[in-house]
């Protein structure tokens, strides 16, 4: 269903998107006739187009980017969780445990094996999406789901975060000390880490592409967005973020046979994988919740609150009595 949003958070939301929009313009750009750029320079170069726009003029850059890299690199993770699904679909790979969760592990291991900053900041922002997720259901009453696919938000969180400092624990102690892991967990996760990375590594290995191997073809698409979700979709054309996992993913390994990744409009936040329609399915309302996130919890709670005025209310402000949507795929699907 479509959702509903406190009033406030319409408006910013609603700046935000149509200010990429009109900073775009209609039609992505073309590809950079230079070298390639990464998906983080082409991020940056995107905070930067809309410097001029009047609708952001209250933002510096720093803003503009941090908003960017929440949205895109959430939208960023969800992707490759749902190449986890991917490869054990068409790898024919084991499942020994939540399907889900394994995904999960997919898309946090792909990140910490680029080990640049910007792919560690994916995944603190990934962590930080979760733990907000969670904090939204508890203030809108949301039951949680026990009986899901999905392991509950801070479940989710704290893997991703538990991945992280098991791999390096000496650079990643501040973000797991500021996620509130304690010690004798975070010392835990070290073991944690190199069971799921060798489990990984040891199934995916016999399927990784050898240099005289073609690569698969993967199909990109990024069909039409409503009006009120052109401007993000616009964001996502610019900065290439399904070209980016399909160009890896081809590179990296040997699949079977052909497949694509969609970015449409589906009503609802939603990401899965069909195995039947051999899609997987991002849709820009998971992006857009992504952005509600952020507005609602980080760029509220960074913004001074607004001088009283004369005649304005003193009364406590409540949130949306919306509950968080939950992911239902499609029939065949995967999430």
């Amino acid at each position: 269903m479509i959702l509903r949003h406190h009033r406030g958070m319409w408006a910013a939301i609603s700046l935000w998107l149509v200010g990429c929009g009109a900073a775009l313009g209609e039609e992505p750009p073309p590809a950079p006739s230079g070298p390639p750029q990464t998906f983080h320079e082409r991020v940056e170069e995107l905070a930067r187009a809309l410097q001029n726009n009047p609708r952001l003029k209250n933002l510096s850059e720093q803003q503009r980017l941090d908003r960017l890299e929440f949205v895109m690199g959430n939208t960023l993770f969800a992707l490759l969780h749902e190449m986890g699904h991917v490869a054990i679909d068409e790898m024919k790979l084991p499942v020994l445990g939540r399907e889900e969760d394994e995904a999960d592990a997919f898309a946090t291991l792909r990140l910490l094996r680029i080990g640049n900053d910007f792919s560690q900041r994916v995944l603190a922002e990934a962590s930080k999406n979760w733990f907000l997720a969670g904090r939204r259901d508890q203030e809108t009453g949301a039951e949680p789901i026990y009986y899901g696919e999905h392991s509950l938000s801070e479940q989710r969180a704290f893997q991703v975060v538990c991945l992280m400092v098991g791999s390096d624990p000496s650079k990643f102690k501040s973000l797991a000390d500021k996620a509130q892991m304690p010690p004798e967990r975070q010392e835990s996760c070290r073991k944690d880490y190199g069971k799921i990375s060798r489990s990984w590594d040891t199934v995916l290995e016999p399927h990784r592409r050898r240099p005289d191997q073609p690569q698969t073809r993967i199909y990109v698409v990024y069909s039409d967005a409503p009006e009120n979700l052109a401007g993000l979709a616009r964001g996502f054309r610019a900065v290439r973020i399904l070209e980016t996992v399909a160009q890896r993913a081809a590179a990296d390994f040997a699949w079977p046979a052909p497949f694509t990744i969609e970015m449409r409009s589906c009503g609802r936040p939603d990401a899965a994988w069909s195995e039947e329609n051999r899609t997987l399915r991002i849709c820009y309302e998971l992006a857009f919740d992504f952005a509600q996130l952020y507005e609602a919890y980080i760029a509220t709670a960074a913004s001074p609150p607004p001088a009283p005025t004369a005649g304005s209310s003193d009364q406590k402000r409540t949130g949306s009595s919306r509950s968080r949507p939950r992911r239902t795929p499609q029939s065949g699907a995967k999430s």
